[in-house]
């Protein structure tokens, strides 16, 4: 069974896509603004480990200490041969609060500040380049060199947690706003970004830290970054747009097509024109309801003017006959005056005889009508006390056997269509008891009516529901009572058939 999607559902989808879509794009804001964030802490990284090692080797010359070799600087207790330093920074975590004031001032002096004092050309060089602010502390946490002016030799950043970490042998890393006194020109070389990354890493020698390199870089804001991959950013946006557009286009196609395919169908139908199917593909299902809707209304208009036709046409025949026959017998009662008594008397006869069946024709026709197409308010029908007064009338002649007596259903006619077949099968039954059974049958009524006759034959048995069909029409009879009763249980959703041998007949109807 193909599960479709009303247009209540389509639209909720389309805006539910409309608003994912600002929202998805912050989430890959705030990805890319801390893939950003540790990118430049990668890159403080790399060239902290640099100007460490350089530290590291004119520390040990000013000390006069030979030089220990490689893998002297790995942490403690490493057993392997490389320890890669890992960006630490998520943006998850917060922003760290501004960089405290130095804790104190000590004097510039000591093999750590010669040591300083070696490092700060080369720190002053590779600023030109990278932009990176780099502080060399040593093991008290005091600056023996800086990029820029020396008035901050001396100054302790004890205070600053990730320099505690360091002194203590772990390498760490913070974020702290940035305030700019000036917005940078996009393009140039000075970052537009509001947060800067701080980094610290530990200098070691023999499982000792003889000092520590604090980096510092304002990470690449988002717009930058978007300005320098401009032509990748233009190309999504372009993407984005494109797909906005097929989307609209899939739900307005979606929508509109089926309601052209049923207004062309209903045209159709209107001009008297085959009409053509609802096209394939994803259909609305109000579109699918609608079109069921309409191919049912034009089943039923269809079989009702068939339905009309044939009735006009078989009630035209019914009529006919008795018309014929009263018009003869009123034409020899006009044109011979001298017609003896007992003759005269006999064409009264026939014509009051042909009156009576015509009236007995137009009765049934309007009730068989009015079951098929005035509906009525339904009638409500106890069936103890209904079969209970049917019993009565028939006396001997109907035995009925009602277990479903306490049940109650609503059915306009039901009294017609139990009393004639109640009425044939006393008829045709030998003058036998004919057998009513009332069964409750999962809140549906199961009526049985069985004669003990003759039978009917096979040929009889299949035209027993027709209109107009009776093999009693020299007594009266208009073919039109078995209709009504089948004519009743369709409005009731239910059905009659008919079972014949030569031990008898039943009726069977279940409303």
């Amino acid at each position: 069974m193909t599960t479709r999607l009303s247009i209540r559902q389509l639209l909720f989808a389309v805006n539910a896509f409309v608003l994912l879509v600002p929202l998805l794009a912050a989430i890959a804001l705030r990805i890319y603004d801390t893939h950003l964030v540790q990118q430049t802490e990668t890159r403080l990284i790399s060239e902290s480990v640099l100007i460490g090692e350089a530290f590291r080797d004119r520390l040990i010359e000013e000390q006069h200490l030979p030089p220990e070799g490689v893998g002297r600087t790995l942490p403690e207790g490493s057993t392997d041969r490389f320890a890669p330093v890992e960006p630490l920074l998520d943006l998850k975590a917060g922003v760290s609060p501004a960089d405290p004031p130095p804790a104190r001032t000590v004097p510039p002096l000591g093999p750590a500040f010669a040591a300083g004092a070696r490092m700060k050309l080369m720190l002053d060089r590779a600023q030109l380049y990278n932009l990176s602010s780099a502080r060399i502390l040593d093991e008290r946490g005091c600056t023996v060199a800086f990029t820029g002016e020396d008035a901050l030799l001396g100054t302790c950043l004890t205070g600053s947690p990730e320099v505690q970490a360091a002194l203590a042998g772990r390498y760490a890393s913070v974020v702290r706003r940035r305030y700019l006194d000036e917005p940078a020109p996009l393009g140039g070389p000075r970052r537009r970004g509001q947060l800067r990354v701080f980094t610290a890493l530990p200098v070691l020698e023999g499982g000792k830290v003889l000092g520590v390199v604090r980096m510092a870089r304002t990470s690449v804001s988002p717009l930058e970054a978007l300005w320098l991959h401009r032509r990748v950013f233009l190309v999504a946006v372009l993407g984005c747009i494109a797909l906005t557009f097929s989307v609209s286009f899939f739900l307005s196609r979606t929508i509109t097509r089926p309601m052209q395919a049923i207004t062309a169908a209903a045209q159709a139908i209107a001009s008297g024109r085959p009409r053509a199917q609802l096209p394939g593909g994803l259909v609305p299902l109000e579109a699918h309801d609608l079109s069921e809707a309409l191919d049912t209304m034009t089943a039923q208009l269809t079989d009702r003017a068939q339905y009309i036709a044939e009735f006009a046409a078989n009630t035209s025949h019914e009529l006919k006959t008795p018309l014929t026959s009263i018009r003869g017998a009123a034409e020899l009662l006009r044109d011979d005056e001298k017609m003896p008594r007992e003759q005269r008397q006999r064409f009264l006869g026939n014509i009051e005889a042909d009156v009576a069946r015509l009236e007995r024709l137009t009765t049934r026709m309007l009730h068989l009508a009015r079951i098929q197409s005035v509906p009525e308010a339904a009638e409500r029908v106890e069936l103890g006390p209904f079969f209970a007064r049917f019993a009565e009338r028939y006396r001997d002649a109907v035995k009925v056997d009602c277990t479903a007596g306490t049940l109650t259903i609503h059915l306009d006619h039901f009294e017609s269509a139990v009393r004639n077949l109640v009425d044939n099968a006393v008829r045709h039954g030998g003058g036998k008891p004919v057998e009513v059974t009332v069964r409750d049958e999962a809140g549906r009524v199961r009526i049985e009516v069985r004669d003990r006759g003759p039978g009917i034959s096979e040929a009889n048995r299949a035209r027993l529901f027709t209109r107009f069909f009776t093999t009693e029409r020299d007594r009266g009879g208009t073919g039109l009572g078995l209709a009504i009763v089948r004519a009743v249980a369709e409005t009731r959703g239910g059905s009659v058939r008919c079972e014949s041998g030569p031990e008898g007949t039943t009726f069977t109807l279940v409303v």
